[in-house]
């Protein structure tokens, strides 16, 4: 872990919370940012047990903790414990980012900016498209969100359980007149031209299984897988036999870092170094 060469009285703490926390990348990421732009602060793992969470938010009021990463299983269940939530974090219903604004914890959610920053590698912009997004857990919702609010044309979800799908249009639908959201099953979207086909889901994390056949679209442009590791799934490994550009989930965790530390600091983030920061932690 990267920590400043001298913590003193004056340095500001940051930190993430989560149960189990001894995963995370964030730490090494965010304190290299710190260094980078030579900001007096230190980013710290906390590991917070489910029946801790109110006790360990209010902490953060009690300690003057600056900021805090929020991850499993905390995101949602963190809510009613703040004082306030950006508009964006109130539709997707979680929280992954907390500032401390003296005394008053603000939480957004910036896994959807991150996800729609991560398209410009491609590049791909959302406005006018249409897109298939595959899953419709706690992911989907912050992408569904972030691409309808950067005005996505046709938004289709396909699940396995399809009433889940069904859930999410409903409840998103009235929020995003401007996007036509629907739920359909995968083989009624094969005809249709597609501008991106994103997989929101764990299929492709181990082994060779694929959540979808790409072979079977007739129309698509650009492909999203938000695993990582591996940095090439199956699915992604098709999309670079049918020549289809790809992009995987490095970018969403990369750019969520980054919209966190822009949120806190109101400073822009060393981007360069944090991706190779990143690299280095997954290689």
């Amino acid at each position: 872990m990267i920590l400043p060469l001298s913590i003193t009285g004056k340095t500001q703490i940051y930190g993430i919370i989560g149960y189990p926390i001894a995963h995370t990348f964030s730490p090494p990421l965010q304190n290299a940012a710190f260094q980078a732009i030579q900001i007096d602060a230190a980013y710290l793992p906390f590991e917070v047990h489910p029946k801790k969470l109110k006790a360990a938010i209010a902490g953060i009021k009690s300690l003057q903790i600056r900021g805090i990463n929020v991850t499993v299983p905390h995101k949602v269940h963190v809510v009613p414990f703040l004082d306030e939530v950006t508009p964006t974090a109130q539709r997707i219903g979680a929280v992954n980012t907390i500032l401390n604004n003296h005394g008053r914890l603000i939480g957004t959610n910036t896994d959807g900016q991150g996800f729609i920053r991560s398209l410009s590698e491609l590049p791909f912009t959302p406005q006018d498209k249409t897109i298939v997004i595959l899953g419709a857990g706690g992911s989907t919702r912050s992408i569904v969100v972030a691409l309808a609010e950067a005005n996505a044309k046709q938004i289709f979800l396909v699940n396995r359980t399809i009433a889940k799908a069904k859930h999410l249009v409903e409840e998103f639908s009235p929020v995003f007149p401007q996007t036509q959201l629907r739920a359909e099953q995968i083989e009624n979207l094969y005809s249709l031209p597609i501008d991106l086909f994103v997989n929101t889901t764990s299929v492709g994390m181990e082994g060779d299984k694929s959540p979808a056949d790409l072979n079977q679209f007739k129309i698509l442009h650009y492909v999203a897988d938000i695993i990582y590791t591996p940095q090439q799934t199956a699915l992604l490994k098709q999309a670079k036999q049918l020549n289809i550009p790809f992009i995987n989930g490095l970018g969403m965790l990369l750019y969520q870092g980054c919209e966190a530390f822009e949120f806190w600091t109101q400073q822009s983030a060393p981007t360069a170094l944090m991706k190779t920061t990143l690299m280095k932690l997954l290689n």
